[in-house]
């Protein structure tokens, strides 16, 4: 037994540096971009470290959304479902929050109302992803299609709500927005930090984090996850139902994505907008790939996408250079651990190939 538990903190430290390793390369490749273009070629590394020691609030603040989200992807990544609608599911929650905020009378308790709202917004954003799974169990439908297809679907809804039944009439045609929200259905900020939208999104960020992780490694739950992705044949044959196990961790990752989109209408905007969401779920694929798919690692992940997307604002209110040498930082990210899937599968089939040519003659 304890040989086994020393594997595995070999195996966890052996990620965790070649995480860094990566981090390291990415940042490395940026100030070299930022070099070769003329800019200061150490302002991003400037910029995430006033994140982490200045600026920790407004970190916090976007660490929230990108690790829930990466939580959200984490969920269906572990059972070898592919599901690149979370921003979908973040605006259909957000949709279902503003219009239950929108309709809570003023004199209702902010406990009960925030309730009812998050409430709301998880079963719209379990029931936005429930479209997908069911398109792939009943039509075989790739979900990676279908996911990626209703986040625009999502937007344009908000975006009728926004400018038709929700509006707020007194913005007139200068916001498409709805109303403000009653203070009652606010979500607390951070009074530590305040005046900054840090918020207590946060704390409900970790406890979404080791809920996920209990249910992964303590539970039969989790076991059960596992070996559907590994392999769906086992799994029937052992007596698990893999279509029932898609729509679960589907509907679970609806779930925080509709949470997502709860903090942002009653901690962050306090209202419901367009344009609210810069692509979370997205680069929740990105926290989530970093981190290995560990809902553990996933929190650190996005505490590190977090303080780049936030020493991105600072870096272009402060100098020159544009926040959107922050998207090159998470792009090169992006691209190794792509190559890092990749590259060993492009192996296995070049030497299958090979295989089969040697046996053909």
């Amino acid at each position: 037994m304890r040989t086994k538990d020393n594997s595995r903190i070999i195996a966890s430290v052996e990620t965790v540096a070649k995480q860094i390793v990566l981090i390291i390369i990415a940042l490395a490749l940026a100030t070299i971009f930022l070099a070769v273009s003329g800019y200061e070629p150490f302002a991003i590394v400037e910029g995430i470290w006033n994140s982490l020691t200045v600026d920790i609030a407004g970190t916090i603040r976007w660490m929230t959304p990108l690790a829930l989200s990466g939580l959200a992807v984490c969920v269906t990544y572990k059972a070898e479902v592919f599901n690149l609608g979370v921003d979908g599911q973040i605006y259909m929650g957000a949709s279902a929050a503003a219009a239950v905020a929108l309709f809570v009378p003023e004199s209702l308790n902010q406990g009960v109302s925030l309730v009812f709202i998050f409430l709301a917004a998880m079963a719209a954003g379990a029931a936005f992803a429930m479209i997908p799974a069911l398109m792939k169990v009943y039509l075989n439908t790739n979900e990676i299609v279908s996911t990626l297809l209703l986040n625009f679907v999502a937007e344009l809804f908000v975006e009728y709500l926004v400018t038709g039944p929700l509006r707020d009439p007194s913005e007139g045609t200068n916001l498409n927005a709805s109303e403000i929200l009653s203070e009652n259905t606010w979500l607390p900020r951070l009074s530590y930090f305040q005046p900054s939208t840090a918020n207590v999104g946060f704390y409900i960020a970790v406890i979404v984090m080791i809920i996920l992780a209990f249910v992964f490694y303590k539970t039969a739950f989790g076991h059960e996850i596992k070996i559907v992705g590994a392999n769906p044949t086992l799994a029937r044959y052992a007596g698990m139902k893999p279509k029932k196990t898609i729509f679960q961790v589907m509907a679970l990752s609806g779930m925080i994505g509709g949470i997502v989109g709860a903090i942002e209408v009653t901690a962050v905007q306090h209202r419901l907008l367009t344009g609210f969401n810069p692509d979370f779920g997205m680069t929740g694929i990105v926290v989530t790939l970093l981190a290995n798919n560990n809902p553990i690692g996933v929190l650190f992940s996005g505490a590190f996408f977090g303080a780049i997307h936030n020493g991105g604002i600072n870096m272009e209110r402060l100098t020159s250079v544009p926040s959107a040498v922050t998207d090159i930082v998470t792009g090169i990210i992006f691209l190794m651990i792509g190559a890092k899937f990749v590259l060993p599968r492009l192996k296995k089939l070049a030497a299958e190939k090979k295989s089969t040519g040697k046996g053909g003659n």
